[in-house]
């Protein structure tokens, strides 16, 4: 059995289960801790969600995203294009030493449009535009699904509450431990009005189209939550995270609440760090040079919330 002999297994038994895919071969276009997505020749795409990857479950994973697409598929949101939901389901293949064992599966529209990684202009004026239009595009996606948080059915659960939760009972050392729970409780502290997160804005979920529109992809992440925290992966980014801030400000008429995002950013350090780290044996990511600068961004963000590491 080779890798490739998923898109057959999956067809396979997909067809069993009376649903019609295009035959393999498909083209992979995305894969992540989770799973994998292939886009399948007729304007679609299929995305698999193994039983193991990363924090959390795959079952309330895939119910995020459905719920969330579902809500708010098919159409814009704010300034992205949103896929529409097709179809979901399970999917039962068995572990070989190729192919890991599947949870269930998604079946969107395809967005057309680069990875905001790929298109993010070389020079500064092109970062600072990309930066302030995408920023604003936030701010209209808050606005957006606040008119429609009474009327559809969104996940609620804060993102960055269920990811301390998760990353407290994963990582091994006490100090990590702690400093899950000193942001925990410096968040639960926090007076500001929560709108709906995509919870995991990052440079491969935006897409970037050649009319200079943005797509949004993957909100197994989603929740109520604090408005800035939706910026926690760009304090990787810092050649358009003050763009972003300066387009969301515009956009939204409010300040940047730093003391938020540098506590999101912290969770976000603390998930690199598991992920990508010293503490995961066997991952590629083990370099010790790696796992020290992963330690030093979380003490970073931590200091910038104001937390003692």
């Amino acid at each position: 059995m080779t890798l490739a002999n998923i898109e057959d297994l999956t067809h396979t038994s997909l067809h069993a289960q009376g649903i019609t895919l295009p035959p393999p071969p498909w083209h992979e276009i995305g894969e992540g801790l989770w799973g994998i997505v292939y886009d399948l020749g007729d304007g679609s795409v299929l995305k698999l969600v193994r039983k193991r990857g990363g924090l959390g479950t795959p079952a309330a994973l895939i119910h995020r995203e459905v719920a969330a697409l579902k809500a708010l598929g098919g159409g814009r949101c704010g300034g992205f294009e949103i896929p529409e939901l097709l179809g979901h389901g399970e999917i039962d293949l068995p572990a070989n030493p190729f192919v890991a064992p599947l949870e269930g599966w998604l079946r969107l529209s395809r967005l057309e449009g680069r990875r905001l990684g790929d298109a993010i202009p070389p020079t500064p004026d092109g970062r600072q535009r990309l930066g302030e239009t995408l920023g604003a595009a936030l701010a209209d996606f808050h606005n957006d699904t606040k008119a429609l948080s009474d009327t559809v059915d969104l996940p609620q659960k804060d993102p960055i509450l269920r990811a301390v939760g998760q990353l407290r009972e994963a990582l091994p050392k006490p100090e990590d431990k702690a400093l899950c729970d000193s942001v925990k409780e410096r968040w639960m502290s926090l007076s500001s009005s929560p709108v709906f997160l995509h919870g995991d804005v990052n440079l491969s979920n935006v897409l970037v189209g050649e009319d200079g529109r943005f797509g949004l992809l993957d909100f197994a992440e989603c929740g109520m939550g604090a408005p800035h925290a939706e910026f926690r992966h760009f304090e990787e980014r810092p050649e358009i995270r003050d763009a972003v801030f300066m387009g969301y400000q515009a956009a939204s008429g409010e300040p940047i609440d730093l003391g938020v995002y540098y506590l999101a950013a912290t969770v976000n350090a603390l998930g690199t760090l598991f992920h990508g780290g010293s503490v995961q044996p066997g991952v590629a990511a083990n370099d010790p040079r790696k796992g020290m600068r992963l330690r030093g961004m979380v003490r970073h963000c931590a200091s910038k919330a104001g937390l003692e590491v």
